[in-house]
């Protein structure tokens, strides 16, 4: 007995009338470049203001240990060189924060890892994003640094910026091509009318 070919084996194992959600040509992910754009931390004067907060907050406090040692309230000198030191912890710690935040840019995502004692990975892929924003602020264009927005359609971070990244124009640019490429490859999948979202087929009739 002759077996009708596999296709149309295919056609008829599926119900009549139902309307099957294929994906449209080229809609499938490519495969695309993992070249690494960036990869380590941010320079340190994109944390200038928090050095800035507690570095102030040290020499408010050595202020006021002259006004007691003036005062001679009999303060013990050991308490008085602790007011000039009540900063540090937030030194170290704004410290620890900027280089234990990581940032990984490829052609195909950005990953930013972050966490002193607790570390956390979040990752990006760059068919998401809808927008890439550059800009520089007054005290940016000081110490040579630029921000790179990326809006996105991630739903836990819409929008992600990298701040104080070396080469931040040059990246810009890279990202931007980048964002373009990648969503001319990924494009989303379309479905058929009368269909459902548990009815997606590749070209061979398999349920994805």
């Amino acid at each position: 007995m002759n077996q009708p070919p596999p296709q149309q084996q295919g056609r008829q194992q599926q119900a009549p009338g139902r309307a099957v959600a294929r994906a449209p040509q080229g809609s499938m992910a490519q495969p695309g470049s993992g070249e690494q754009l960036f990869a380590g931390i941010a320079r340190h004067s994109a944390r200038l203001g928090g050095y800035l907060k507690w570095a102030g907050i040290s020499v408010v406090g050595g202020a006021v240990a002259i006004g007691i040692n003036m005062l001679d309230l009999g303060v013990p000198g050991w308490a008085l060189g602790l007011l000039w030191l009540i900063g540090l912890p937030g030194l170290l710690w704004t410290y620890l924060t900027h280089i234990s935040t990581k940032y990984k840019v490829t052609h195909r995502r950005v990953e930013t890892e972050h966490g002193v004692l607790a570390k956390k990975v979040e990752s990006l892929e760059l068919w998401r994003v809808l927008d890439v924003e550059y800009s520089q602020s007054l005290v940016d264009r000081i110490f040579k640094n630029g921000r790179i927005k990326l809006i996105s359609t991630d739903q836990s971070n819409p929008e992600l910026v990298l701040h104080g990244l070396p080469n931040h124009r040059q990246l810009f640019e890279e990202l931007r091509d980048a964002v373009q490429a990648a969503r001319q490859t990924n494009r989303p999948m379309e479905l058929a009318p009368g269909s459902d979202l548990g009815d997606f087929q590749d070209g061979g009739g398999e349920v994805l």
